[in-house]
């Protein structure tokens, strides 16, 4: 019960931090974003052998081996791809460039690998740092979805990828749930958030991340 406390003062702590940064977005210069972000990072990475401690006191729900993430991210990948090529099409047909010309820009490629370790960070935070501290207190299908909300919220206020990605981390938190992996997660999260970039926005990430 104790621990239970622990936790849910801990979540407490996250929910307040995170309102105070959501309020606070309009007014504060941006420094104090990657200020605030580089301490998120160091505390969430000072806590990995608590975060080890509360994984290996979950009781796992099988026997699932390392490779069923691949295998199962693959899948999914593959069915959010085609709908966004489907979304693509849809907003290509109403701007004034091109299905054929977003799909054509090599430079998803280059994005899809520059986006990895930040896909990577993420998915710790939320599956193997969130998710298992909610797992502590609620039934499994409650902190998937309580882990899929809080990843929706972070994307807040562009309601499109809210949508769009309150789905895919509830299926990614189902995978880590089952198997602990982090890797096929942060590569499927990495190519579907290009591919949505590149192909459903016509934005090149490339362009806005390289000088």
């Amino acid at each position: 019960m104790e621990a239970r406390k622990v936790v849910a003062l801990e979540l407490l702590a996250i929910v307040v931090a995170a309102l105070v940064f959501v309020v606070t977005f309009r007014v504060r210069p941006a420094w104090v974003d990657f200020a605030l972000a580089g301490v998120a990072v160091a505390l969430i990475a000072a806590s990995a052998q608590r975060s080890r401690r509360l994984w290996d006191a979950v009781l796992a729900p099988g026997d699932t081996p390392k490779h069923r993430a691949w295998v199962a991210s693959a899948a999914f990948t593959a069915v959010a791809l085609l709908v966004l090529v489907g979304l693509a099409a849809v907003n290509a047909a109403n701007s004034t460039q091109p299905f054929a010309q977003r799909a054509a820009n090599w430079h998803v490629i280059v994005a899809m690998a520059l986006y990895f370790p930040w896909a990577l960070l993420q998915q710790y935070i939320f599956q193997r740092f969130l998710l298992v501290r909610l797992l502590h207190l609620v039934a499994p299908a409650a902190a998937i979805a309580l882990t899929a909300l809080a990843f929706s919220c972070v994307h807040f206020p562009r309601w499109p990828v809210m949508a769009l990605v309150v789905v895919a981390c509830a299926v990614w938190s189902s995978i880590y749930y089952r198997t602990r992996t982090l890797f096929p997660l942060a590569a499927s999260h990495a190519l579907l958030g290009s591919v949505l970039h590149y192909w459903v926005f016509g934005n090149d990430l490339l362009n806005a991340w390289l000088p």
